[in-house]
């Protein structure tokens, strides 16, 4: 028998003659040999084929991802770009706001963004194998447009705050600043040099005299705090009226006095009615009013 050969036979029945193959053992290896590397192929095969089918998967998800921030990416620019527009609308009302207190206009803050240029296409610097969509430079311009509108921001607060504080100091001082007639009546003698009814000489007049019908009310002409109600010499029974910022307000010749030391007033508060008590000729208020110490002319101070 040759070694080098198989012999294979086949009994195709119990009557038919067998049959006989011969087949080399050369012949024998190489299918063997073949059929192993094929089927190294196919598992190789295989395992490519899972690993680039997560691949693939991994690709679409991040694709997905990728869509969805650039959605989100666009709304954000959209939001900011309203906020620009609100704050320059701020800025503007701010500047209005100034103008009218009388104040200095704020400094101009820097611009936000410019649209591009050499300096700013260059400063994006990629990592090895990655390729610029629009993306970065996207990402770089954002970040650039959120740093001006969170400076901005900060500088319309603080803005707004001042104003806030001139504002609530002029509403203080506006109400503090005897501006309304405190009766209704006319004038019967003005403010400065005048003959005295009682002596016929002539005599500095503190104030100015409003003939009004007897307990006619009497109103504070400003908020403030009263410092004196009683009878004075020469006045009657009087009130005085302190309204900070060196402002004081009185009223004499009262009929009657409402209000006491040390209360809270408001304008158009009654703090008594018209009378002719002290030295007086008839029914008048006798109103004045003192500035730093100093008197000067009510008319100057009435606008209403």
């Amino acid at each position: 028998m040759n070694r080098s050969e198989y012999h294979i036979v086949v009994f195709p029945g119990a009557t038919s003659a067998p049959r006989r193959f011969r087949i080399k053992r050369r012949t024998v290896s190489i299918l063997v040999i073949a059929s192993l590397i094929a089927v190294a192929l196919e598992g190789t095969f295989l395992v490519q084929y899972v690993i680039r089918s997560g691949e693939l998967w991994e690709l679409q998800s991040l694709r997905s991802e990728v869509a969805d921030h650039r959605g989100r990416a666009t709304a954000f620019s959209t939001g900011m770009e309203d906020i620009r527009k609100q704050l320059s609308t701020m800025q503007e009302i701010n500047t209005r706001l100034r103008i009218m207190l009388g104040l200095d206009p704020p400094k101009p803050g820097h611009l936000p963004p410019g649209l591009g240029g050499k300096e700013e296409s260059d400063a994006t610097i990629l990592p090895e194998g990655l390729r610029d969509d629009g993306s970065f430079k996207e990402a770089a311009a954002q970040s650039q447009k959120l740093a001006w509108l969170s400076r901005e921001a900060g500088a319309q607060e603080l803005n707004m705050r001042e104003l806030a504080g001139i504002v609530d100091t002029r509403r203080a001082q506006w109400a503090a600043t005897p501006s309304i007639w405190p009766v209704h009546g006319w004038v019967s003698s003005k403010f400065g040099p005048r003959i005295s009814p009682f002596t016929g000489k002539e005599t500095m007049h503190s104030g100015i005299d409003i003939s009004a019908p007897m307990s006619t009310p009497v109103v504070a002409a400003a908020a403030g705090t009263v410092i004196l109600a009683q009878f004075e010499v020469g006045l009657g029974n009087a009130v005085i009226v302190s309204h900070g910022y060196g402002i004081k307000t009185t009223y004499g010749h009262l009929a009657k006095v409402k209000v006491k030391m040390g209360q809270a007033v408001k304008r158009n508060d009654v703090i008594g009615w018209v009378g002719s008590t002290g030295l007086s000729t008839g029914p008048h208020l006798h109103y004045e009013v003192e500035k730093r110490g100093a008197g000067v002319d009510p008319l100057k101070f009435i606008v209403e």
